[in-house]
């Protein structure tokens, strides 16, 4: 039977993150992803069993896990056991009221992200230009001009994205899952900055990977604690 635990700890909406981490592989045990991605639908399985504990994904999410996992290595039957203790739900974009001051908060920080990105992009220019101008085509190969401009355009996409990306939403899977815990009034796990911030931003409570698993472990530890006391009660009065 089910121990019943407080909502805050018995929801869970898992991100791609929360079974993508390369930390897990780690901390859950096992040789390959293949085997860590096993380990982790046991455990799951094995909470909810034992507590009621509901882990939810939004269909993108879950869609992108599975191409994730699978082309790293997961089988069809690893996944498997991880996806049959996970509820797929999309969440209820029409009916989910989001506050307008995170709404106008989020707008902002989109507009100031394109406008660092411009930034970058101008500075890369005014590089590839200046490198072009003191170097001249003559004094180098085809193949020397088109390393040097590789160099350019791999550090303006770099700098790019940690302009315009890192730290901020920059998805559906990501607005799906933080919508679904707000609805859901889950607790949503992710290692995901932009994501974090902006469930936090919902009042929505975000948990680590790795804090995440500590949890889990945590319950199953409880209940084989609690079966072996219960065993040795009744051997104990059964002798007496």
């Amino acid at each position: 039977m089910a121990r019943r635990l407080q909502r805050s700890l018995r929801v869970f909406v898992l991100d791609t993150s929360a079974v993508a981490d390369p930390r897990l592989r780690g901390v859950i045990g096992g040789g390959s992803l293949d085997e860590s991605v096993r380990s982790l639908g046991e455990m799951l399985g094995r909470a909810r069993v034992l507590y009621g504990l509901e882990v939810y994904m939004p269909p993108s999410v879950y869609e992108e896990a599975r191409r994730f996992l699978m082309a790293n290595g997961v089988t069809l039957q690893s996944f498997q056991a991880l996806a049959t203790w996970v509820t797929v739900k999309p969440p209820a974009r029409h009916e989910v009221s989001i506050p307008a001051t995170v709404f106008r908060e989020l707008v902002d920080e989109y507009r100031q992200r394109l406008t660092r990105g411009l930034r970058v992009a101008e500075e890369h220019v005014r590089r590839a230009f200046d490198t072009g101008a003191m170097l001249g085509q003559a004094a180098q190969s085809r193949e020397a001009r088109r390393e040097r401009l590789g160099a350019i355009i791999r550090g303006l996409r770099d700098r790019y994205r940690e302009a315009t990306r890192h730290g901020i939403v920059d998805s559906i899977e990501d607005i799906d899952a933080v919508l679904l815990a707000y609805e859901l009034r889950a607790v949503l796990v992710t290692n995901d900055e932009g994501v974090r911030r902006l469930a936090e931003a919902l009042g929505v409570v975000t948990m680590d990977p790795l804090r995440f698993i500590d949890l889990v472990r945590g319950l199953l530890r409880h209940a084989e604690a609690s079966h072996e006391a219960a065993a040795e009660e009744a051997e104990e009065t059964a002798t007496a």
